[in-house]
């Protein structure tokens, strides 16, 4: 009925099933409510009623719960949407407060910001997927080190009483210096692409949201511009609904071929969503090879200096007796 989470590595039934973000977990729950919500309206119910029904459901997550315990404490549908405090819910907010307002059909608006809500975490999934290489990498190459001394160790050596001479202090302080710049430089590429902008299109679908219920073009854009600000919608970029911003220009394109707006404000924010992902791999391409100057630089060397000089210098007894 709900989405549900497991950890990776978990036993018996929880075999496949992967540990997911907070991110991730927000997104799925909020979709599919929105799904849910839009089948009971088609089905009658109430709009009054369709959230605090849905928040009394059996294993309903914490936030449906949480929003149909405010609208019975009195809150309004939109504000208890919004008050969850996730991005998710408050995209749901202003569509929903858009549809009341206009007109719009309420059961439609729903599907349609469930399939942008899915459409945004398959993108969000991806980039988390082309991070996932580079940041194991990192991770990979850093324990070089420790593997080398281990390694020595093994083989009978002991770079350990190497390391805790005063040559072998210097090198430690050297070696450890090189990971860390390393390491640190390495985060700085990846947690680059880890902020890039992931979210877009849903200034379209809010505009045709308005233009379902009969606005015009004018009292759509600001109507959006409205709600997006009433309900903190970061996920809005107020700069699209501008003269010269993406919305304005597919509605002015509209008009001059003499087409439905609605319909290609919804190719627009589908067009938008490829553009971005697109972007993303580009930019997971570029870090693939970016990775590998802090590594090539910094964390190699400290490799050489904190695994393989110690096991050599233990090998040659070059330090003489070590105490």
């Amino acid at each position: 009925m709900w989405p549900r989470w497991g950890r990776a590595g978990g036993g018996g039934g929880a075999e496949g099933r992967r540990e997911v973000s907070a991110e991730e977990k927000a997104r799925s729950v909020a979709a599919t409510a929105a799904l849910r919500a839009a089948s009971l309206l088609g089905g009658g119910v109430p709009s009054a009623r369709v959230w605090r029904v849905l928040g009394e459901e059996p294993g309903a997550p914490d936030e449906l719960a949480d929003i149909a315990g405010r609208i019975a404490a009195g809150q309004s549908s939109e504000a208890a949407l919004a008050a969850v405090g996730d991005p998710e819910w408050r995209v749901l907010a202003a569509a929903w407060s858009l549809a009341l307002q206009s007109g719009a059909p309420i059961a439609r608006t729903l599907d349609r910001i469930a399939e942008a809500l899915v459409s945004l975490e398959r993108v969000g999934n991806r980039r988390s997927v082309l991070l996932a290489g580079p940041r194991a990498t990192v991770r990979l190459v850093s324990a070089l080190p420790l593997v080398a001394m281990l390694f020595g160790a093994i083989l009978g050596f002991d770079p350990i009483a190497v390391m805790l001479s005063p040559a072998g202090a210097v090198l430690g302080v050297l070696g450890g210096v090189l990971l860390l710049v390393g390491v640190r430089w390495a985060k700085l590429l990846t947690d680059r692409l880890a902020a890039a902008e992931w979210v877009s299109g849903l200034e379209c679908e809010l505009c045709w949201i308005a233009l379902s219920g009969g606005a015009s073009q004018q009292a759509a854009l600001r109507d959006v511009a409205d709600r997006a600000d009433a309900f903190a919608v970061t996920w809005v970029r107020l700069g699209t609904l501008r003269r010269d911003g993406a919305v304005q220009q597919v509605l002015r394109a509209a008009t001059a071929h003499g087409t439905p707006a609605g319909s290609m404000l919804l190719v627009e924010a589908a067009a938008a969503r490829a553009r971005t992902l697109a972007e993303l791999e580009r930019q997971a391409e570029r870090l693939a090879v970016s990775v590998l100057l802090p590594i090539g630089v910094c964390v190699l060397p400290s490799f050489i200096v904190l695994g393989v000089l110690p096991v050599l210098l233990a090998v040659m007894g070059s330090l003489g007796p070590i105490s």
